[in-house]
């Protein structure tokens, strides 16, 4: 049997998102949830864009600087937030087929998939700040965490092995004014 090697944190938080307190922001319920805008980069300073409608992570400069996508958030129980861009309107989901997790972007609202558990799960992720710095796990696929490659223009995507090299699971998350 496998020994999970979460922090008691990450736990505690993927416990509070599967049975949601009544405290917690609810799209629905009095408590409306509110998406917020933030930048997001690397610690290697790459920033997202998109391209032939992929997410990835690159060196954006002078006019290219317009190409930025702004990471909406929408945060869903006091650690888990759903990812989205372009409005909310395409969301980061964690994709699980057999053996093999994948990051896709899919077409949907941002506060309609908040509105049901099961569905949120698939998107949410697991915030979790070490100074300046933060990481996303997958709440449907612990473990797996939200990544950039070492290489410049490269996917976004996710990774079960965030203490190596090629891969990069450490951003700074800065709300945009």
């Amino acid at each position: 049997m496998p020994v999970c090697r979460c922090p008691r944190r990450h736990l505690i938080s993927l416990l509070l998102f599967l049975f949601h307190s009544e405290a917690a922001c609810r799209p629905s319920g009095k408590r409306p949830c509110k998406m917020q805008v933030f930048r997001i980069w690397d610690v290697n300073q790459k920033t997202f864009y998109l391209r032939n409608n992929q997410l990835v992570a690159g060196y954006l400069q002078g006019a290219n600087t317009r190409l930025e996508e702004k990471v909406d958030v929408l945060p869903v129980e006091s650690h888990a937030v759903i990812l989205g861009i372009h409005g909310g309107q395409l969301c980061l989901a964690c994709v699980k087929s057999g053996d093999k997790v994948k990051l896709q972007l899919q077409a949907v609202n941002i506060t309609d998939v908040a509105k049901s558990k099961e569905q949120a799960k698939r998107f949410a992720f697991i915030r979790s700040s070490s100074g300046s710095t933060t990481r996303f796990e997958s709440a449907a696929c612990p473990g797996w965490f939200l990544c950039t490659a070492s290489e410049a223009d490269q996917p976004v995507s996710l990774t079960n092995r965030p203490a190596e090299p090629v891969t990069i699971t450490r951003f700074y998350f800065q709300q945009d004014p």
